[in-house]
This record gives C-alpha cells, structure tokens and sequence, in this order.
C-alpha cells in the first residue's frame, strides 16, 4: 500500500534559474544534484521545508504538458499570496474559495502562480480574502 508521496518532477530549460527561483519564493531547499549528458542534463531536488521533494529535470529541448501543476499548503494564505505577489511571481488565478476535500480544509483558499518554464504552482491554505 502507497503511504506518501515521494516527489513531483517537473521540466525545466533553465536548471540554476528554477533552482533560485523555488529556493527564493517557496524556500525549497537543493539537496542532491547529479549532471548527466544526454537529452536530460541534469537533475536536481529540493526539499520543502515540511517535507516533499520537487525534482527538477534540466533537459532544455522538452516542452511541458498543459495543465500541469502542483500543490503548496500554506498555514497562512493571505500572508503567503501577499509575500509571492510583492516578490513578483506572476499569478495565473487570483485567490477564490476551494472545495473542501475533508473538514478540516473548510474556509481554504487557493490560488494559482505561473513559474519560470510555464508550470503551474497552486497555493491552498485558510485564510479570509
């Protein structure tokens, strides 16, 4: 039986500008680093801070499916939404309520950022708008 989820992986063009992108606005952490050749140069991983892993797969001649996206959670919504606005993370879905998937995400919030190579980034969390 799966009892997590390990990590997401995602395409990037731009392998040091994703790394300080995901490090600056939503403080992952770089870990492990391992450079290839071939199509896929390289791949890096970054930890969350609360645990889960992004992994970020430098291959500079692959595009990204559409609608693809992840998932933050945020203790604090508005604060958070705030922060990423000031620092200049372009917002693809301003904040609006979201189902609740059990209890105790009633009155959650989320909203949607656009990151360097197109992916989108979701932020959940409670908080009022």
């Amino acid at each position: 039986m799966i009892d997590r989820l390990d990590h997401v992986a995602i395409t990037v063009h731009d392998l040091d500008r994703s790394i300080a992108f995901y490090s600056r606005h939503f403080g992952l952490e770089l870990y492990s680093r391992h450079d290839r050749t071939g199509p896929l140069q390289a791949i890096a991983y970054l930890r969350a801070p609360q645990g889960g892993v992004v992994e970020l797969m430098h291959a500079p001649d692959r595009e990204m499916g559409g609608g693809f996206h992840f998932c933050f959670t945020t203790p604090d919504f508005p604060a958070t939404y705030e922060q990423l606005v000031a620092e200049g993370v372009p917002v693809k879905a301003q904040p609006h309520p979201t189902a609740a998937r059990v209890p105790s995400e009633e009155g959650w919030l989320r909203c949607v950022f656009s990151g360097p190579d197109g992916e989108e980034i979701e932020v959940r969390g409670f908080g009022q708008r």
